[in-house]
């Protein structure tokens, strides 16, 4: 009896150890992507592996930072509140992009391989549906110096 109990315990053991290896590794190979861009101003943000890349200019240099466990775990936690399968379907709430009067935004999120897209929306107007992870990717672009 001691030695079933014993394999069993280690069968459990070892399962919630894989288990939580692979909540760390699908974190983990999530790319997310947010671009803004007008006549006059680009602005691409990319967030990959707790880094964050910020480009102002095109051609100019990329700028990055390393993002603590925390930031990264909110980051995670507002991508998981939205349904990515509805990413192309969300319609956006303004259309001042369409005369220059702000710049046309997008959302590109890359999980398992999967692409999922918006649409095009306002730079700072995105459907309530991704606002708080948009708002909260321009937040941890700020921080890039």
């Amino acid at each position: 009896m001691k030695h079933i109990t014993l394999v069993l315990s280690i069968i459990l053991c070892t399962a919630c150890g894989v288990t939580k290896n692979s909540a760390v590794t699908a974190q983990n190979d999530v790319l997310i992507e947010y671009t803004a861009i007008t006549r006059g101003s680009f602005l691409e943000i990319k967030l990959q592996d707790q880094v964050i890349l910020v480009k102002t200019a095109q051609q100019g240099p990329d700028k990055t930072r390393t993002i603590s466990k925390a930031e990264w775990d909110i980051l995670m936690a507002d991508l998981h509140a939205i349904d990515l399968n509805t990413l192309p379907a969300l319609e956006a709430p303004s259309m001042k992009r369409a005369h220059d009067g702000a710049a046309a935004a997008k959302l590109k999120v890359i999980e398992d391989d999967t692409v999922y897209s918006t649409t095009e929306f306002d730079h700072n107007n995105p459907n309530v549906n991704i606002k708080p992870l948009v708002d909260y990717i321009l937040e941890l672009a700020k921080t890039v110096k």
